[in-house]
């Protein structure tokens, strides 16, 4: 690991040979430091640098995940605002099945299988309230702590006293007003498996934001390809070259600590030119560059001065909104992006004040529903935030007519759409060959498989008797 101690040419992966500059010497040169965190480099190397295909296919290796991996990790299920009062529930298709999301009596939220312990039927639908949890196929009910409340016909169930008939509970713990569940009782407690996304997050508080809309949609791509697409930036100059002028993508840091394997991130700077961009071009092109693609090809481009640069210029104009906060240029900018394995990315930025969740199809390895969260501040002086929004997106319906995006945005969405069903495709026609990563631009791909790979090693997990 190396820290702003080090000098600038030093704070680098050795294996790094792009001829844009590093994200810390571009950071070096804004008018408003950066936090130290955003300072330290962490240019691992992790050795898994090619996998077999068929983990992105074989149904065989999906249930592998499944009974090796989900079902011991900590995965995002809710957000606290969805249950905000007793009796509120939201149900989520998880990996490993359907689950109820619940507010009980006393204020905690709990987590359920979604069946009834009974004859196995989905006990909830969708989300709503209740004050108590009733099966609709016989009416055998439960309070909202997951404890049997009533047995129809008691008199016909002569075992129940030997059988536990409570609802089947799954770990449930909070962060920032995420709820994660685990449903292994020996796994590590959520703040073990986070590591440092709770100091790095620590100014960053997404308790004090609300998830105000969350767009869903089925990618017809395999969850892990799904992720992978989201946590590099090689994949602009072929999915995204309209941004090539101005986002950053090769002065893009990747960081992967060691001890750290349920977490990396990438730090991508705003206003950077590509090296992957076809020709040399001056700043005054890559402010126009920039602001014609986010706010419109009629937008006014101020001239810039001799020695001013476009990123300073928009780190400037932003900052000028007296709604912003005083922060650093990085936070006001940059696409701070860490992720939390196995499926969830999470932005720490006002500009992308972002959270995917990736939830693979339990029936297809080809497809995933896609859950895209939009965070807005908490209203001053309120203590519950408003509903949240859920739109879902039709297969035919494109994120730039959702009304949600403006248009250069939505434009990015549905290129990355279009672009996973090309690449699952591709996938299923690529014979034996084995998938090939880089080896810092892709650094966060092999980390995700190596860490993947250290829960199949470990195979399924025993149930207890």
């Amino acid at each position: 690991m190396l820290t702003a101690d080090a000098p600038s040419s030093a704070r680098v992966a050795p294996h790094r040979a792009a001829q844009a500059p590093t994200y810390q010497q571009v950071i070096a040169r804004d008018a408003v430091p950066p936090l130290p965190i955003f300072t330290e480099v962490a240019p691992s190397e992790v050795a898994v640098d090619a996998v077999d295909r068929t983990r992105y296919l074989d149904p065989a290796f999906a249930q592998a995940e499944r009974e090796a991996m989900w079902s011991r990790v900590w995965y995002l299920a809710a957000r606290v605002e969805q249950v905000p009062e007793a009796g509120d529930f939201i149900t989520y298709e998880g990996p490993l099945g359907s689950l109820i999301v619940v507010r009980d009596d006393a204020g905690t939220i709990r987590a359920f299988r979604n069946s009834c312990p009974h004859r196995g039927m989905k006990l909830c639908v969708g989300d709503g309230a209740v004050a108590r949890i009733t099966c609709p196929f016989h009416s055998f009910s439960w309070h909202l702590d997951g404890s049997l409340a009533h047995i129809p016909s008691r008199w016909d169930f002569a075992e129940a006293e030997s059988r536990d008939l409570s609802l089947p509970a799954v770990r449930a713990e909070e962060w920032q007003g995420f709820v994660f569940v685990n449903h292994d009782p020996a796994a590590p407690p959520l703040d073990q498996y986070l590591g440092r996304m709770l100091t790095d997050f620590a100014a960053w508080d997404h308790g004090k934001r609300y998830a105000a809309k969350i767009l869903r949609k089925t990618m017809h791509a395999n969850w892990k390809a799904c992720i992978e697409t989201f946590i590099e930036a090689f994949h602009l100059v072929g999915i995204h070259p309209q941004a090539l002028p101005f986002g950053g993508d090769t002065s893009a840091q990747y960081d992967v600590w060691p001890d750290q394997p349920h977490m990396s991130r990438m730090l991508q700077p705003l206003g950077i030119k590509s090296d992957q961009y076809p020709r040399d071009i001056s700043e005054q092109d890559i402010l126009a560059a920039a602001m014609q693609t986010i706010m419109g090809p009629e937008a006014d481009v101020p001239v810039l001065s001799e020695d001013a640069t476009a990123r300073a210029f928009l780190a400037q104009m932003l900052r000028s909104n007296p709604a912003t906060p005083a922060i650093s240029d990085t936070e006001l900018l940059d696409a701070m992006q860490y992720s939390i394995f196995p499926n969830v990315v999470l932005f720490r930025s006002t500009f992308y004040p972002y959270l995917y969740r990736f939830t693979p199809d339990a029936a297809d390895p080809n497809r995933t529903t896609y859950d895209f969260y939009l965070f807005e501040p908490l209203p001053e002086g309120e203590e519950v935030p408003p509903p949240v929004e859920i739109i879902e997106l039709a297969d035919d319906t494109a994120y730039s007519q959702s009304g949600v995006f403006p248009p250069w945005l939505g434009q990015i969405y549905d290129q990355d759409t279009e672009g996973l069903a090309r690449l699952q495709a591709g996938l299923r026609a690529g014979g034996h060959d084995q998938i090939v990563y880089a080896r810092y631009q892709e650094v966060r791909l092999r980390q995700l498989h190596q860490v993947l790979d250290s829960y199949l090693a470990r195979g399924p997990v025993v149930q207890a008797t």
